[in-house]
């Protein structure tokens, strides 16, 4: 424990993170992916050091945070569509829902590695062949 009695060792989960927040685990997870809240993914799970998101928590709402409210620069955002998007070092990118199983994504990843060539390319390719079908 520190001086303010926060635990600094005590790690949350995903679904203990929304519990603690008070929201839905839908909620805690777009914030998450939105860059908002500090966290760390462990293989294929996300934690979070409960002392980091308290003082997340407790600069929320500053005097600081409020005159950057306009930066929106690397969160993911939602368009007038319903879209997400987010603007990164001068570029837009857009998400984009894929025909695509986890396992198949990560055969896809897999092949990338083993080849040396860009995830990109081979998810283009694979949505051309899932177009044609």
């Amino acid at each position: 424990m520190n001086e303010t009695n926060i635990p600094t060792d005590e790690v949350l989960t995903l679904e203990e993170l929304a519990a603690y927040l008070k929201v839905s685990e839908t909620t805690a997870y777009t914030l998450v992916r939105g860059g908002e809240i500090p966290g760390r993914k462990v293989g294929r799970e996300w934690r979070f050091l409960k002392a980091r998101v308290t003082h997340w928590l407790m600069q929320a709402g500053t005097e600081e945070d409020m005159s950057d409210s306009t930066s929106t620069t690397g969160f993911v955002q939602r368009d007038q569509l319903g879209g997400e998007f987010k603007q990164e070092g001068g570029q837009e990118y857009v998400a984009l829902w894929l025909p695509i199983t986890r396992e198949e994504k990560a055969a896809q990843i897999e092949k990338a590695t083993r080849d040396g060539v860009n995830v990109s390319e081979l998810v283009a390719d694979y949505l051309r062949s899932w177009a044609k079908a």
